[in-house]
């Protein structure tokens, strides 16, 4: 499709699906999107929720680590988005589900920002493993699992309900199923 021409657009879940819902966006990758009238959603993978912490001087390589407890993390001072981002909704249900509260340091919408935060040892943040390496120092950070067993959120394809379906737009749609098949 050499005539194509597409535009990426980078935010927050919830304000992805308020613009494909108004028709700004044709598609959206969304975490935890819940089924509403307005748009479809197929789901495309899961990923690991981790404990992203600023990495101290010395060694570069990180040193086999524990999982942090529940209990743990909920001491610590978080940088997260703000409600209702569907990470800080999946951390609050989950320490919620042990009858704990996260302690929030600062809330902050947008990854980048998160992570500038937590490199200047302003707190800890939740992410994923690709947001964190997708940054521009990944090697700032270290990554801990959270809990026995692993906190997944679930990322999904969202199309408009009430708009047809372009050419292009299928086409991108199957690209980017390939492309989060080779993160399986």
């Amino acid at each position: 499709m050499p005539d194509a021409t597409i535009s990426i657009s980078e935010g927050l879940s919830v304000a992805l699906q308020e613009d494909l819902v108004n028709g700004r966006l044709d598609i959206a990758v969304l975490y935890n999107a819940q089924p509403t009238g307005d748009i479809e959603i197929s789901p495309l993978m899961e990923e690991e929720l981790l404990l992203v912490q600023a990495r101290p001087p010395g060694p570069h390589e990180d040193p086999p680590s524990q999982p942090i407890t529940l209990q743990s993390l909920a001491t610590l001072p978080l940088v997260i988005p703000s409600r209702p981002n569907a990470i800080r909704m999946r951390v609050e249900s989950e320490l919620a589900a042990a009858a704990l509260r996260p302690t929030i340091a600062l809330e902050i919408d947008g990854v980048s920002a998160i992570l500038d935060l937590v490199a200047d040892g302003a707190g800890h943040a939740i992410l994923s493993r690709n947001a964190v390496a997708s940054s521009l120092r990944p090697s700032a950070f270290t990554l801990r699992q959270i809990g026995d067993a692993a906190l997944r959120i679930e990322v999904s394809l969202a199309t408009s309900a009430r708009r047809p379906s372009t050419l292009t737009q299928q086409t991108t749609l199957q690209l980017l199923r390939q492309i989060a098949a080779r993160y399986l």
